[in-house]
């Protein structure tokens, strides 16, 4: 008989209400006589007497292992209340609900399963002979079941160390929160995994079998990658095509638009004019560059170098119509006063930092930072040598999308660039000796990475084990992220044109990780990547 067919005479539900209300189960004046009227309760047309009727069960624990067959059904519920006090009672009741909650694993009804895997979950310990079944759901084709089944298998401990290669597997998933919860299970499950020492040929190679898989899956043709392991580059690959228009394979010179990566290299420049004394951080850029801006608002007098690499500038990040033309720009709130990333900060420092030195900023980078480090392809602005290697975009279906020319530089977006040119940038940023012409000193790098303003309404990057973020900053240039292991700093690129690139370095292991791509869903390809190899 199904149990959904029963139903309550209304003329008893005002009883029944009585023996399932909360104050039943909190004084716990209940007997065990009651369940068979529980039982029953469970079918009634209201849902609120099913939900009383589950949490009244649940309260009972193991002794109401009888009413198992009967909650499990409510896993269906059409009401999602019900499924969860279902569930929580099965989890109440402990190792009596496992063996059908197995059985509800396999359920052709995707939310059977999800509320299966959540009941399990809140077992614990005693749902031991769940791990195979948890272990297959972590192939479930729905987010909400793997996700529940990897926090199920992380509340097992060592005893779900069979579910270790899947879980390991379940760090690139597509979906953010199941990596999240593969990661949190695999601390449980192997305590000591992120005591060892990690081997990075090892993350390279899964980096190199599973980009490809990504670039399919999303529709991403060409990807450039850079490594960093002792504070030296230890390994590149090129990936697809560089315009699916000719085919034109990915190389090491196929240059990719570093989007807004561009504002960390420039902030570079700005802390070395810093140390010779050529740009007072917290001086107002007025007093170095006046300006015939609209809207007037005195409050932009106040804006300072720091504020612009920081974000706290106050502008949007561009303004209406954006700044070709010169239009109005606002101030949004008082500098200094808090976090808003903008390119415009960072566009207005550039014209003074042109003022300062007497030459554009393409050719002055070129002199002081690019050529010495031996970014010979790497450009502020198109020339015909740059378009000669350069990618074109493409759209979130991989067809082509654009092919830029950025004749005039924007210190915010328009580096054109590749992995392993970019990876020289940061291996110059991590290096020990801070002897060489174009470096910044030791003290000038811990200033540029320091937190100069916690940004609350962004989330750390995704990243395994001890390299999990805690928090988020802004420094001089650079978004940071505290982690288990030390301070990890990033900056992503997303340019209109079609292109999507990441870098990250740690400061304390000298390592660093660079992935540049020619796809709008490069974001994605880069997420997930990162999410596998942490910070290698």
């Amino acid at each position: 008989m199904n149990i959904s067919s029963l139903h309550v005479p209304a003329m008893l539900l005002p009883a029944l209400l009585t023996i399932v209300s909360p104050s039943w189960c909190q004084t716990g004046r209940g007997h065990l006589k009651e369940i068979p009227s529980l039982i029953r309760a469970l079918a009634d047309s209201d849902a609120a007497v099913r939900e009383q009727a589950a949490e009244s069960l649940g309260s009972m624990g193991p002794e109401a292992d009888s009413a198992v067959p009967a909650l499990v059904l409510l896993l269906s519920d059409r009401d999602p209340f019900v499924n969860g006090m279902a569930a929580d009672a099965l989890g109440r009741i402990g190792g009596a609900s496992v063996p059908r909650l197995i059985t509800a694993l396999r359920d052709g009804e995707t939310n059977v399963r999800w509320c299966a895997a959540v009941a399990l979950g809140k077992i614990g310990a005693s749902a031991g002979e769940a791990v195979s079944a948890l272990t297959r759901a972590l192939c479930d084709t729905d987010d909400n079941v793997r996700w529940s089944a990897a926090m199920a298998l992380g509340g097992l401990g060592t005893r779900a160390r069979e579910a270790i290669p899947s879980l390991t597997r379940c760090l690139h998933d597509r979906d953010e929160d199941v990596r999240w919860g593969a990661d949190m299970a695999l601390d449980a499950i192997d305590p000591g995994r992120n005591s060892r020492t990690r081997d990075w040929r090892a993350a390279v190679a899964a980096i190199d079998s599973l980009t490809p898989v990504l670039m399919k899956e999303l529709h991403v043709p060409g990807v450039s990658i850079a490594v960093i392991q002792e504070r030296g580059i230890v390994w590149s690959g090129e990936y697809g095509v560089a315009d699916v228009r000719r085919g034109t394979p990915v190389t090491r010179e196929t240059l990719f638009e570093a989007a807004s990566m561009t504002k960390p290299v420039f902030a570079y420049t700005v802390m070395k004019l810093a140390e010779e004394g050529r740009i007072d951080l917290d001086r107002p850029l007025s007093s170095y560059l006046q300006e015939r801006t609209l809207p007037d608002q005195p409050i932009r007098s106040l804006v300072t170098a720091r504020m612009a690499l920081s974000h706290t500038a106050g502008f949007p990040n561009w303004r209406k119509g954006d700044e070709e033309r010169d239009g109005p720009l606002p101030v949004l709130f008082m500098p200094g006063s808090r976090f808003s990333y903008s390119g415009e900060g960072i566009y207005y420092l550039q014209r003074v930092v042109e003022k300062i030195t007497g030459q554009p900023i393409a050719a002055f980078a070129r002199k002081t930072l690019l050529d010495p480090l031996g970014m010979s392809r790497t450009s502020y602005v198109w020339t015909t040598v740059v378009d000669s290697l350069l990618a074109a975009g493409h759209a979130a279906d991989g067809t082509f999308l654009k092919k830029t020319a950025y004749r005039h530089a924007n210190a915010a977006y328009t580096l054109y660039t590749n992995a392993r040119e970019y990876a020289a940038f940061l291996a110059e940023i991590l290096k020990t000796d801070r002897s060489s012409p174009c470096s910044i000193s030791a003290a000038s790098v811990v200033a540029m990475l320091a937190h100069h303003v916690k940004v609350d309404s962004r989330m750390p990057v995704g990243r395994p084990g001890r390299a999990r973020g805690t928090s988020v900053y802004w420094g001089l240039g650079w978004c940071v992220n505290t982690t288990g292991e030390g301070d990890i700093v990033h900056h992503s690129g997303s340019n209109r044109s079609g292109f999507r690139s990441f870098c990250q370095f740690s400061p304390r292991r000298g390592s660093g990780l660079v992935i540049m791509t020619n796809g709008v869903r490069g974001d994605e390809l880069w997420a997930r990547l990162v999410a596998m190899a942490g910070d290698i």
